[in-house]
């Protein structure tokens, strides 16, 4: 069980090597998973939504052909949104290599799309990226041509707060909400979306930070 003292993932972090995180083989696509199997037997016409993407082919990073190959098995549906029209044709071609049919390609931003759902079954976000020293120019031009912003921490924070603000009223008995790339306090996507989650008050319990990612349940 993770501690609500936010404190918690700062130390996690202390202990590690930053170089090793940035390379694990999984991502929180993985923690998800672990976690929706918890209720295997009731996944059946379930839907994940996630938003970001798959931009491009690294390893443990395609969340969105990991989910797809998850929802063939258990008979559930995707919905994956991104600001960036080329990830959305990703998503497709990621489809037809799948074989994958019960799914959505949404462009859109992340808090926009959030804004317009009733409920959720199984969340996952991974938008708005954080600054760091590996982003091509190419990656931070897109967040300026498209959505006339920079590529900054604190635009990663706001995002990703904006979409906990969209949907964490709007969670069912059996929801799970995670957040990727939770690294510590002040580094990664989560430094302001988490700590709104432990203190709203809606039963959002925090259960695992692993994979660079924290998992909340109702």
């Amino acid at each position: 069980m993770l501690s609500k003292n936010y404190n918690f993932l700062l130390f996690l972090f202390k202990i590690n090597n930053l170089d090793i995180l940035y390379i694990m083989e999984y991502h929180g696509h993985k923690l998800l998973e672990e976690h929706m199997l918890s209720d295997f037997m009731n996944l059946k016409d379930r839907t994940i939504i996630e938003i970001g993407s798959v931009r491009e082919h690294m390893e443990g990073q395609n969340s969105t052909g990991f989910f797809m190959e998850f929802c063939k098995i258990h008979d559930m549906k995707l919905i994956s949104v991104d600001m960036d029209p080329e990830c959305s044709a990703n998503v497709h071609a990621e489809a037809k290599k799948l074989n994958f049919t019960n799914y959505e390609a949404v462009t859109s931003k992340g808090e926009d799309y959030l804004e317009g759902i009733e409920s959720f079954d199984y969340l996952y976000l991974d938008g708005f990226d954080y600054d760091h020293q590996w982003h091509t120019k190419k990656r931070r031009d897109k967040y300026t041509d498209i959505l006339d912003v920079e590529l900054t921490d604190e635009n990663s924070w706001k995002s990703h707060l904006d979409m906990v603000k969209a949907d964490y009223k709007k969670g069912l008995k059996h929801s799970l909400l995670c957040i990727d790339d939770v690294i510590s306090d002040k580094k990664g996507k989560g430094c302001t979306a988490v700590p709104f989650l432990l203190n709203s008050n809606e039963g959002w319990n925090p259960v695992e930070h692993k994979y660079n990612a924290v998992i909340f349940n109702q």
